[in-house]
């Protein structure tokens, strides 16, 4: 009977790994969903909410190079079929080193090609002082060489950036609504672009990018859900400035947004965030459907190197498998070469990606 049961698990282990993977991966939990919410919530307005008829965008994103990325970053990988980048915390840039800033986002335009980057997530904190235009202007030349390369990115203001109470004054004047809005890519914004969405089409694969600042109550997440259902075809990626902290567990923002945005939407698989120094990441596992079974995994990673002598030019980038559902994460530095900042095991990992 031992010899029949080993021989059993060898053939589920063969034809069914997924469900063992499930059953056995310490690190994640699963999240009995409550039913997706079906009314569509009040999106405030207050006359400045700009936003797209969903139907006049659809179609208008951007496009990938059409090959599989060959980058020394996930040398031994030859099955990544895209990246996005990931920018933390500048605001030591800044402030003190612009130099660093620039050089980070010229090694994205540089390696745009090679990593076949489709897109690039500022996680908030862009600069130190709010009120000195001159890191303001030195953080908005830095992205101004991704419009040059025609790389799409999302940008959302962290604490630094308004202040208390908050004052979005500065973050709309560099970085507001108008600046994107010619964007093919570009979905709709949310009070002079304290929140935005972006449009991302790559290898055959539909994305929506949906940022929101510093100060997120019940009007930022009512336009949130909003938002995401209107696009449910699309793979959903979430970042904001305070979600996980650097122990891996949710905030009280965090849990906030957790269980009024994510656990409600079904296209959610990804949040980013930045604030507190550290790397951390978290996964669950949601029965979306209520029969038992997982339906979808969501994966929330914290990336910010401020603490590491104002952030010595780290970065992350992801590469997307789509053939096998993973994405395999890099830390780097563009400045020194360094592949990890704090020396564990959260800076380069692989996660699993449901396929949407």
């Amino acid at each position: 009977m031992r010899a029949v049961g080993i021989i059993i698990f060898i053939l589920c282990l063969f034809f069914y790994p997924e469900n063992l993977l499930v059953r056995t991966l310490a690190a994640e939990h699963i999240v009995l969903a409550e039913p997706a919410i079906i009314e569509s919530p009040v999106v405030e307005s207050g006359g400045d909410t700009f936003y797209h008829d969903p139907s006049a965008v659809l179609g208008m994103s951007k496009e990938s190079f059409s090959k599989k990325v060959l980058h020394p970053l996930f040398q031994g990988i030859d099955s990544i079929d895209f990246t996005f980048g990931v920018l933390p915390d500048t605001q030591f840039y800044s402030k003190s080193y612009p130099e660093t800033f620039n050089k980070i986002n010229q090694w994205f335009v540089t390696n745009q090609k090679t990593l076949n980057l489709n897109y690039v997530f500022h996680l908030g904190d862009i600069v130190n002082n709010m009120t000195e235009d001159s890191q303001w202007e030195r953080a908005s030349e830095a992205m101004r060489l991704f419009e040059r390369a025609e790389i799409p990115y999302g940008i959302i203001a962290g604490n630094h950036d308004v202040g208390t109470p908050d004052n979005y004054a500065s973050f709309s004047r560099f970085f507001g609504t108008n600046r994107y809005r010619s964007d093919p890519w570009h979905g709709g914004s949310y009070q002079k672009n304290k929140g935005h969405y972006d449009l991302i089409n790559v290898s055959g694969r539909k994305f929506i990018m949906l940022g929101m600042g510093w100060g997120i109550g019940e009007g930022e997440t009512a336009w949130m859900n909003k938002v995401l259902r209107n696009y449910p075809d699309r793979t959903a990626i979430l970042f904001v400035h305070d979600y996980l902290n650097k122990d891996g567990n949710r905030t009280q923002e965090g849990q906030m947004i957790f269980r009024k945005v994510v656990r409600g939407n079904a296209n959610v698989r990804l949040v980013l965030n930045g604030h507190y120094s550290g790397a951390a990441r978290k996964t669950d596992i949601f029965d979306d459907n209520g029969d038992g079974k997982p339906d979808r995994r969501v994966t929330q990673i914290l990336s910010d190197y401020q603490s590491v002598n104002g952030g010595e030019g780290f970065i992350r980038v992801m590469g997307f498998d789509l053939t096998h559902g993973r994405v395999y994460v890099r830390t780097f530095s563009p400045c020194n070469g360094r592949t990890q900042a704090y020396g564990n095991d959260q800076e380069n990992f692989m996660f699993r990606f449901d396929q949407h």
